[in-house]
């Protein structure tokens, strides 16, 4: 790129010109430093001290981390399982709720918030008092301004309509004084509070913490909760004591104890009293054929046996007929001695001996002799054909009885089955109507501790820090406003210079005729007149 010839000519900036610019506007500068430099040191000496007091409270896991509520579920208490983190910032919200501060305002008075800071010293105690005293050369200075800005801030509201009443300009001073914050990685919380009085900024946080700690309470707690589940329990109790009379009444009609244990038991009554009827049917059986067997075999065996026979025995009957014949024969001879033989005594005795003799003439004159006795083996097929009609007959009983209890047991597993509909429903009821009893009892239980616990104010939150009571303000802070306003007055009077000569449209250096006017600067004269020109 080419360079003109007045580019050529042009002196590079020194710290020479930087000096004749200051020394040039010093006058701006000094004034811009006096006039900052007075400002900063009458406002901070003029300004209200405001006094910060400072508390902390821990947020505990409790029973406020778990929810109780009979219009959300009626299952057991639900933890909600949140994080910490969003645990302490609920809790941040109901500390920073309008409703806190309202509360604070309308416990200590709307007044005590607008009152002037001399008023609230005046009224502070020994503290305050020594601070009046401390005070007193600036005193009347800072009440005149502060009546001052006081009619200019009530012009200030004159001309612009508004509505705020002193108790809402008091929510608004709280509200601004208010400071609530969590230390990192921890469950505190931390409240600050700035007021132009030690006593108020102890007296506001104290106020405070007390009813956070009251709505803190109000707000975990359903309230009905208690009255709700005493209630239902009492209803459920009734319900089930109904339900148990109902099951009761059933059991006794049908008899079942257990519906289960009285199947199994008909089941393996049944069961035993079948395989029982199969071994009675099969010895039934087997004792028929036995009975039939023996009545067979004993009508083939006669009752008596020949058990001995004598031949060649004397015949004992036809020895006395013939011992008889011998003496009829020898009356015979007698009679014919005396009596003729057609004589009546004659003819009768020898008929007597012809018919002797015809019988004698019947009769063997040797015999055989048989002896007969029972039949051993008649007699014990008869005896063992009793023994099984006996045995027979007993198995006939028994299998007619253990059919007949067969069939009554089986009819009383069809009762049992037919019960079990009406047996389960009464079982399923009691069952339901103990499990509602059992959970709404331990809800009642619960719901009883957390209104014991409403009633004595006892939560998880705990003030670790109490309100404190300010030693010293917090603001203004004199040093740190001096040096900032030394600092802004000097840098402030350095840019004023410095802007002041650029903004100048005079031709004062051989730079600006040059840039002006664009033509080279042979020379300059010195005018003794004006000390703004450059030598």
């Amino acid at each position: 790129m080419p360079v003109t010839l007045n580019e050529e000519r042009l002196p590079e900036k020194s710290l020479r010109d930087v000096y004749y610019i200051l020394f040039r506007h010093k006058l701006k500068a000094i004034t811009f430093l006096i006039v900052v430099f007075v400002t900063v040191t009458l406002g901070t000496f003029l300004a209200a001290e405001v006094y910060r007091s400072d508390a902390k409270v821990l947020v505990r896991v409790g029973k406020e981390s778990v929810s109780l509520d009979p219009t959300a579920t009626t299952g057991p208490v639900i933890t909600l399982g949140q994080q910490r983190e969003n645990e302490i910032k609920s809790e941040l919200e109901i500390l920073n709720s309008q409703d806190l501060v309202e509360k604070v305002v309308d416990a200590m008075g709307p007044a005590t918030f607008l009152r002037s800071a001399d008023d609230m010293e005046g009224q502070g105690g020994a503290s305050g008092q020594a601070s009046w005293q401390a005070s007193s050369v600036t005193g009347p200075i800072k009440r005149g301004l502060r009546a001052t800005w006081a009619s200019v801030t009530g012009l200030k509201e004159s001309i612009i309509p508004g509505t705020f009443t002193d108790r809402d300009k008091a929510v608004l001073a709280v509200t601004k004084g208010l400071e609530i914050d969590t230390l990192k990685n921890s469950n505190i919380i931390t409240i600050s509070f700035e007021a132009q009085s030690r006593k108020l900024a102890q007296e506001t946080i104290n106020k405070l913490i007390g009813f956070y700690l009251d709505k803190h309470i109000n707000v975990h707690r359903t309230r009905g909760s208690y009255e709700f589940f005493n209630q239902q329990t009492d209803q459920l109790r009734n319900s089930l004591v109904q339900a148990e009379e109902d099951l009761r009444e059933i059991k006794n009609k049908t008899g079942i104890a257990s519906l289960n244990e009285q199947r199994l038991v008909l089941v393996k009554r049944i069961g035993d009293l079948e395989q029982e009827l199969e071994g009675t049917e099969s010895a039934l059986a087997a004792s028929k054929a036995k009975v039939r067997v023996l009545r067979k075999t004993l009508s083939g065996l006669p009752a008596t046996l020949v058990t001995q026979e004598t031949v060649g025995t004397p015949n004992q009957g036809a020895d006395l007929m013939r011992a008889r014949l011998y003496d009829l024969q020898l009356k015979e001879q007698e009679l014919l001695s005396r009596f003729t033989e057609n004589s009546e005594q004659v003819q009768e005795v020898r008929r007597q001996i012809a018919e002797a003799q015809g019988l004698l003439d019947k009769e063997e004159r040797t015999r055989t002799q048989t002896t007969k006795g029972l039949n051993e083996a008649h007699k014990q097929v008869k005896l063992a054909l009793v023994t099984e009609e006996a045995t027979f007959s007993s198995l006939e009983a028994k299998a007619r009885e253990q059919r007949a209890q067969l069939s009554s047991n089986r009819g009383e597993l069809k009762g049992v089955n037919d019960s079990e509909i009406r047996l389960t429903q009464a079982q399923r009821e009691k069952d339901i109507q103990e499990a509602n009893y059992r959970k709404y009892y331990e809800k009642l239980e619960q719901a009883r501790i957390d209104n014991a616990l409403e009633i004595e104010k006892i939560s998880n939150i705990t003030v670790v820090q109490s309100a404190t009571y300010p030693a010293k303000p917090v603001r203004p802070k004199k040093a740190l406003n001096l040096a900032l306003g030394l600092f802004l007055g000097i840098f402030g009077g350095l840019g004023l210079a410095f802007f002041s000569e650029y903004m100048a449209q005079d031709l004062s250096t051989p730079e600006s005729a040059e840039k002006r006017l664009g033509i080279p600067v042979l020379a300059t004269i010195k005018y003794k007149g004006r000390m703004n020109s450059r030598p």
